[in-house]
């Protein structure tokens, strides 16, 4: 490669890394919460909000229930993302859990199992590497409040002995089940910094409690949160007929929550 080729890409590079990054995190509710499938509307304000990367919740896998691999077809809607889907647990002869979609590349992918409660659900969180961040998505026990404590214990343990001091930005988002002051935030924000804002995020139709966040690894590389928010309506083109509102609240029991970013 000659010196001007390496030059120009070396830029282009630099321009990438610092170009606002948009985060998105949204427990879908098996896209099936007020319509029989909400994949085409979830499309849309994924697009319509200019997401780089999306955290998704509640996701069926070729189960009874829903017959497809949920986070494939949305992939596919959106133009052909990379994704990453983990198992929470069995079910209906599928599975049931958490996912990502990313416009960029999946260079790594894990999965953590979380403990499960007494009378819980076991819980799981899905992680990836891109080029630009580390991101998880996670869903946390919403039952047993010792289990949910347990398994954000589990959560810092294992991000801190793998990414502190990661030189790229390390992400958290997901449905905690916990509110603000509650004790699993509490212990989140002992390695996480919050960097999405305490809106109303549940329920969709009325919200009233904030339990969608987004956090960053304190001691991972560090951002700028330029804008941020969880909207409940959202203007998207409707053909010739101009700007219609469409109602956000129509395709989950969750709304969406967002942060952008600049590294």
């Amino acid at each position: 490669m000659n010196l001007k080729r390496s030059v120009v890409l070396a830029g282009l590079t630099l321009l990438s890394c610092s170009s606002p990054m948009k985060i998105m995190t949204y427990n879908v509710g098996v896209f099936g919460k007020y319509l029989e499938d909400s994949k085409p509307l979830v499309n849309r304000i994924i697009r319509h909000m200019e997401a780089d990367i999306v955290s998704l919740n509640e996701l069926d896998s070729c189960n009874r229930r829903h017959d497809v691999y949920q986070i494939e077809e949305l992939a596919g809607l959106l133009g052909g993302w990379d994704y990453h889907f983990t198992s929470a647990f069995p079910y209906a002869g599928g599975a049931y859990g958490n996912g990502i979609v990313s416009r960029s590349p999946i260079l790594q992918r894990w999965s953590i199992a979380l403990p499960k409660g007494e009378g819980s659900e076991p819980r799981s969180a899905a992680v990836v590497e891109t080029d630009r961040c580390i991101l998880a998505s996670v869903h946390l026990d919403h039952k047993n409040k010792e289990a949910q404590l347990e398994q954000a214990r589990i959560l810092n343990e294992w991000f801190t002995e793998r990414f502190s001091g990661f030189r790229k930005p390390v992400f958290l988002c997901g449905d905690m089940n916990a509110v603000p002051d509650d004790l699993t935030i509490a212990e989140l924000e002992k390695v996480w910094t919050l960097l999405s804002f305490n809106g109303a995020s549940y329920p969709s139709r009325s919200p009233r409690k904030c339990i969608d966040y987004i956090f960053r690894l304190t001691s991972s590389r560090k951002v700028k949160v330029l804008a941020g928010g969880t909207p409940s309506l959202i203007s998207i083109g409707a053909g010739h007929t101009g700007i219609s509102a469409i109602p956000i609240f129509d395709a989950s029991d969750h709304l969406p929550v967002w942060v952008k970013v600049r590294f």
